[in-house]
């Protein structure tokens, strides 16, 4: 299973540093020197310390790209963002892109269901779209 952040449409990595710079600021933290936190400030502590990325965090716990759950499921990859929206499937955002990670569904994986509303096939309740997490490994 391979660790790396999906790529964006420029090609470049993603980068969810910001959000977690925004993260702190809110909270009224400020950096050694007093200052607000940036994406970049963040970036360099996280490479400094080896800390993993949110990505690479739920990529070890197992959870699957948005086209590999497609292809375990045999269906497209809207559908699968279509199920998460419903709660047929369980993901968590991973970056800045809106970009999730999914819940091994298990042994009983949702199936299609023809003529049957995505509404009244709902798994789970909706997870937390904006986790407010900021690592902290000591």
């Amino acid at each position: 299973m391979p660790l790396t952040p999906p790529r964006n449409r420029a090609g470049t990595r993603s980068r969810p540093n910001p959000r977690f710079a925004n993260i702190l600021n809110s909270r009224g933290s400020v950096s050694g020197y007093g200052k607000a936190f940036t994406g970049r400030m963040i970036g360099r502590v996280r490479s400094k310390y080896g800390l993993k990325s949110r990505f690479e965090r739920l990529r070890t716990k197992g959870m699957l790209t948005r086209e590999e759950m497609a292809r375990r499921l045999g269906i497209s990859t809207k559908q699968v963002t279509a199920w998460r929206a419903a709660g047929l499937l369980r993901g968590h955002l991973c970056n800045e892109k809106d970009e999730y990670l999914y819940e091994d569904p298990g042994s009983e994986p949702p199936r299609k269901a023809k003529g049957v509303r995505l509404s009244k096939r709902l798994r789970f309740e909706n997870v937390s779209q904006r986790p407010s997490e900021v690592q902290c490994e000591a």
